[in-house]
């Protein structure tokens, strides 16, 4: 009786696969290397300047979500505190059943066919 062998199959498998993946690890490794010596100064300033316009977006964000603000004088619409705005959906909403958003329609029941 023979014993079957696993190493001949586990190195014809798993060694070039090993191989293949150092392979890609180190070719990433020197591409992200490579690129980051090589960084434009316009990328850099246009960088700080999405940085800078991003903070600017948050901060007015956060202002229209703390702050009281008219949104059409004209037509009376205001702007209130989200967590204003909370408190005062919330017990209507809990007050009602959830119904479905639209109609359900219900199949018709099949008509008996008469017996010839």
């Amino acid at each position: 009786m023979s014993a079957s062998h696993k190493p001949p199959v586990l190195r014809r498998f798993f060694l070039p696969g090993l191989a293949l993946l150092l392979l890609f690890w180190g070719a990433n490794l020197l591409l992200t290397r490579w690129s980051a010596g090589n960084a434009d100064p316009e990328e850099a300033a246009r960088a700080e300047f999405r940085a800078k316009t991003l903070a600017e977006l948050r901060a007015d964000n956060a202002k229209k979500l703390d702050e009281y603000a008219w949104v059409n004088r004209t037509n009376g619409s205001v702007q209130i505190p989200i967590r204003e705005a909370m408190r005062l959906v919330l017990p209507e909403l809990n007050a009602s059943r959830p119904r479905a958003a639209y109609p359900i329609a219900t199949p018709p029941a099949p008509s008996p066919i008469p017996a010839p």
